[in-house]
């Protein structure tokens, strides 16, 4: 089944914040974002988009100045196709990888939008705190501690707002609750960040 085969292809991407256990939160948000829409969903089109999306941040597929989501759309169509996944259905995959970042503006389909904010919610809350500590070293993103928590603050305040549903925007109150909560707390026990 194709299903299999993708995901036994994605499990090859193992990192500690964009690897397959964030593949399967992203897809878990997307379905119980678009069964809040009342509307039909392409539950097929968004498992694929789910655990393809990263691909072009990795080897062999990463491409230097290219951005990774970009990349990935530049590289799934034989994947896809060689998985027995649906041909008809790859454009709207495309569609759904290519608007995927926080900082990016997803196409008009419902599959596209939920997927967005399904992907900006896994920046946000402990969930995004932890995926953040994990990469501390390992990526340009965070470097060091300090720079880790200035990015937990920042989107702390920045991601709420990049948010499109309702339930999305809803669901990212609570976790930016719960990012406020931590860097409140830590900043509490380091003397305002000082002695991190």
């Amino acid at each position: 089944m194709w299903k299999q085969k993708i995901v036994s292809f994605a499990n090859r991407f193992q990192h500690p914040a964009w690897g397959p256990s964030h593949y399967e939160r992203v897809y878990k948000m997307a379905l119980l974002l678009g069964r809040q829409q009342s509307e039909s969903i392409d539950e097929e089109a968004l498992f694929a988009a789910a655990y393809l999306h990263d691909m072009g941040a990795f080897e062999p597929y990463k491409q230097t100045g290219v951005d990774h989501a970009e990349r990935s759309v530049q590289v799934v169509e034989p994947v896809l196709i060689s998985s027995g996944f649906p041909a008809g259905k790859v454009p709207l995959v495309k569609e759904i990888i290519s608007g995927h970042m926080f900082y990016a503006q997803p196409a008009n389909s419902l599959e596209a939008i939920i997927f967005h904010d399904a992907d900006t919610l896994d920046f946000m809350g402990i969930i995004g705190v932890t995926r953040l500590l994990s990469i501390v070293g390992l990526d340009d993103w965070t470097p060091d501690l300090k720079s880790a928590i200035a990015l937990i603050e920042h989107f702390s305040k920045d991601l709420a707002d990049k948010l499109i549903t309702p339930e999305a925007k809803s669901i990212g109150k609570a976790r930016q609750a719960e990012m406020v909560a931590y860097l409140d707390a830590l900043s509490q026990e380091t003397s305002n960040f000082r002695v991190l």
